[in-house]
């Protein structure tokens, strides 16, 4: 069964920006004291920003997390975002989900603004029919909430829906809200790990993803 609506992770799943965020936060981290290593940050993907930086950072006070914030998004925007890209097959996929009459919304652990910054940097505006970032509801993945939210105003069932990510986050955002098909794939993640985490179906890339979703259409 095609779903009817589709909601995607953005980062590490349609996008390669993950080597970008890396970057700024190195950046933004070396200019406040705290060094720390690429495989660091890659270690802590997934959760907000502000979570991301009190675990590699530690206790910070509300002054410090602020001034590393803006740091952070002083280089991302000016220096990352320019060379951001699309996985191969994502603008395949995206699509194809369009030809096929689904609804695909972006549920993503980014603040509402900075998703939509991505988007215009991809010209990928109106690709989505909703974003909801970490900031809409008040709660974040794996809370159900993001999800549940983005089904709602799509006016989309959870059991109708699919959910595509590439984080532990991401996966447990889709079970609690109880969408049957969530699907982990695995770009720069094992498949092992999203296995662990509870993914119904796993993907080596967006090709495999376009397969599972869309495969009673021989899409």
């Amino acid at each position: 069964m095609i779903p009817s609506a589709v909601l995607f992770d953005f980062d590490g799943t349609l996008a390669d920006s993950e080597p970008l965020i890396t970057a700024s936060m190195i950046a933004a981290l070396g200019q406040h004291g705290h060094d720390v290593t690429a495989e660091q940050v890659r270690d802590v993907f997934g959760p907000p920003l502000d979570v991301m930086l009190r675990v590699l950072a530690g206790d910070l006070s509300p002054a410090d997390l602020e001034s590393i914030r803006v740091a952070y998004f002083e280089d991302y925007n000016g220096n990352q975002l320019p060379r951001i890209q699309p996985f191969d097959g994502a603008e395949a996929l995206l699509d194809a989900l369009e030809a096929s009459n689904v609804a695909v919304a972006l549920v993503t652990n980014k603040i509402e603004a900075s998703a939509h910054r991505q988007l215009e940097a991809m010209h990928w505006q109106e690709r989505f029919a909703l974003v909801v970032g970490a900031d809409t509801t008040g709660l974040a993945k794996p809370a159900a909430e993001p999800a549940l939210y983005a089904l709602e105003r799509l006016g989309v069932a959870p059991e109708r829906a699919a959910f595509v990510g590439d984080q532990d986050p991401d996966v447990a955002c889709g079970l609690a809200a109880g969408i049957p098909m969530v699907v982990g794939v695995a770009i720069g993640r094992s498949a092992e790990s999203l296995t662990a985490a509870g993914a119904t179906h796993v993907a080596r890339d967006l090709h495999e993803v376009r397969a599972l979703l869309l495969e009673s259409a021989g899409g």
